[in-house]
């Protein structure tokens, strides 16, 4: 898998000198879609007993979390009130679908507060409503962090080695402050621009741009089926999945998109200095 991998390295010593180069790249946006389906295939298999993908599926879920702070790092500018509003119109549409359709597969009254992430739905919540949301809250509650984030992931390895041992510490206290370690290691590797032939590949990219609706929307797919038809319903439906996190990407995560996008070119224009001065823009994403 890995034959292929190419890697350039680039310099960062700060929060601007981060925010100079791109945010995308595509080899890691394939990785993104791969671990997708991982997960996929680990809810698929589930009913059947294969616990041994639960291990291959929570690396992926960690991986999320690093590809996370490895983009948003890429593409921070140090304008964290403009970052989270970006972060929220992006991440929120997909998940609040999501939610309210797990709700309704599932019979049970929502509860509301969970739309704003609180409070915190572990992944083994019961009853399961969307179990793959549990992560979008991990999400959330570490963006006001980022600026913490960048600062130890994106200048010298011991400050990133210092900072991921802090948050592992933290999560000693309160579990979750763990992950933080995971966006402190992307922010670190944002120095090093990955090629891959594999992951750049069509079918990748194209799993990479659905991933994010994917992966909050193909549990509610196979768990219509699996009342429907039983266990093996799920497996015959697995490219019913596929179809449905596209239908999201296209209706819901696209215009999402589309309004982040916007934020940010208004951000910019606020943002602009007098002649000489500079800016750097977020990324596109």
């Amino acid at each position: 898998m890995w034959r292929g991998w190419r890697a350039e390295h680039r310099s960062i010593t700060g929060a601007s000198q981060a925010a100079r180069g791109p945010g995308r790249v595509a080899a890691v946006d394939g990785l993104r879609g791969l671990l997708a389906v991982v997960v996929v295939a680990w809810h698929v298999c589930a009913p059947f007993g294969l616990g041994w993908m639960l291990g291959p599926a929570n690396v992926a879920v960690g991986l999320f979390f690093v590809i996370s702070g490895y983009g948003l790092t890429r593409g921070w500018d140090g304008r964290l009130g403009l970052f989270l509003a970006r972060r929220i119109v992006r991440l929120w549409p997909v998940y609040a679908i999501c939610l309210g359709a797990g709700y309704l597969i599932a019979g049970v009254a929502p509860v509301w507060s969970e739309f704003l992430w609180f409070p915190y739905i572990g992944p083994d919540a019961n009853p399961q409503i969307d179990p793959p949301v549990w992560s979008l809250f991990l999400e959330i509650y570490a963006m006001p962090l980022m600026p913490l984030i960048v600062w130890a992931g994106a200048a010298s390895g011991y400050r990133a080695a210092l900072g991921m041992a802090l948050a592992a510490a933290a999560g000693l206290a309160a579990p979750q402050a763990a992950v933080v370690s995971l966006f402190i290691a992307g922010a670190f590797l944002a120095r090093v621009e990955w090629r891959s032939r594999l992951l750049e590949h069509r079918l990748a990219q194209w799993l990479g741009r659905v991933s994010y609706s994917l992966y909050l929307s193909h549990f509610l797919v196979l768990e219509l089926a699996r009342h429907a038809f039983g266990p093996w319903g799920g497996v015959a439906v697995t490219p019913a999945a596929f179809a449905v996190g596209w239908l999201v990407w296209r209706t819901v995560e696209q215009p999402s998109l589309r309004l982040s996008r916007r934020l940010a070119r208004g951000g910019d224009r606020a943002a602009t200095p007098p002649a000489g001065g500079s800016a750097y823009p977020l990324t596109r994403s």
